[in-house]
């Protein structure tokens, strides 16, 4: 039972009357009322319109930066330029080296210039939880290890990737499949060379570190001739989460936003992304449920890593398709981004 504190609204034009209501004196003074209320709010509040009811006035010091504009705050001063320079410019000619307090919109923002003060803000459990993005709220990064917020959650995301993930043991025991995985690659190179006279080492370097991910995560291994469909169904969906994660949405600072209008349609992709994602990764689990040949033991995949947890550290199915889609993802795109960074 909900106690629905709305119900005078309703009342108004009882009280007023319905002429005195849609008065277009009447509504041009309430315009007015509120755009004074937002430009006195925005005028006295440092830091801009996000740290408006003394915020930044919390500690022993006032944290000190620029108001920006109303509603926006400094979200086109970012525009211009590389962000991380304008930050720093801009901290540098207001002196506000340690710290500078500004607003994108409704998000307060915190810089500091000074390597000890950002070491206290990242080592702090005050600064554990930052703004997720819309983007990756939709794609289900808010349940994985690098999004969830702290707490109890978290922490068993955390238990589980250092104790059956990047444990020592279970490295070592997949280090049979890396050499199994290069000794392929460097005989598909050589079967290459031999053929065009010429070889492609980005591709067979993507290649072989995507099977060494699959493998190690799901325990499947990809052939460039019979599953190219299958991966090129992968690449697209990275590719298309990669674009999402990164594009810059104007909801994440102006939420208000989101009930009138979907800049880049980035909610209409996500929406669309998320059913593909859903269907491959428990797909997946599902072969493996049903598998009469699980492994156990370091050797095994990750998916059976989860599927074998049992009391406080079961995960349930959406969380489970969260943690390996996000893992996919992530080292997906640093094979990516690794292999192009070895030519450069």
């Amino acid at each position: 039972m909900t106690k629905d504190t709305s119900w005078w609204v309703y009342t108004l034009p009882a009280f007023l009357g319905s002429e005195i209501l849609i008065d277009g004196y009447v509504l041009f003074s309430l315009v007015i009322a509120f755009v004074t209320l937002g430009i006195l709010t925005w005028a006295f509040a440092v830091g801009g319109v996000a740290w408006k009811n003394g915020r930044n006035r919390k500690g022993h010091r006032l944290i000190p930066g620029p108001r920006g504009l109303p509603v926006f705050g400094s979200l086109f001063t970012l525009c211009r330029g590389l962000a991380h320079r304008t930050l720093a410019s801009m901290a540098w000619s207001r002196d506000n080296t340690q710290l500078m307090a500004l607003s994108l919109g409704s998000t307060p923002v915190v810089v500091a210039s000074d390597p000890h003060t950002a070491k206290e803000i990242l080592t702090s459990i005050h600064f554990a939880d930052r703004p997720i993005k819309l983007s990756a709220k939709s794609l289900m990064f808010s349940r994985a290890i690098g999004f969830a917020p702290s707490g109890t959650y978290w922490r068993l995301l955390r238990r589980i990737a250092s104790g059956h993930l990047f444990s020592p043991r279970r490295i070592l025991a997949h280090e049979s499949l890396r050499q199994l995985e290069c000794s392929t690659m460097l005989r598909d190179i050589t079967n290459e060379q031999k053929l065009n006279g010429f070889v492609s080492i980005r591709e067979h370097l993507q290649f072989a570190s995507l099977n060494n991910i699959m493998g190690s995560v799901f325990g499947k291994r990809y052939d460039m001739e019979n599953n190219s469909q299958d991966l090129e169904e992968l690449r697209g969906m990275v590719r298309e989460g990669f674009e999402l994660l990164g594009a810059f949405n104007w909801c994440d600072y102006l939420p208000w936003l989101n009930y009138f209008y979907d800049p880049f349609r980035i909610n209409e992709r996500c929406l669309k992304l998320v059913p593909r994602v859903r269907q491959l990764v428990k797909g997946i689990i599902e072969e493996h449920r049903i598998s009469e040949s699980r492994k156990v033991g370091d050797s095994c995949d990750f998916v059976d890593v989860l599927l074998s947890l049992d009391g406080e550290e079961k995960l349930q199915d959406d969380d489970m398709v969260a943690v390996l889609w996000v893992r996919v993802f992530f080292l997906f795109i640093n094979n990516y981004i690794s292999s192009h960074e070895f030519f450069l």
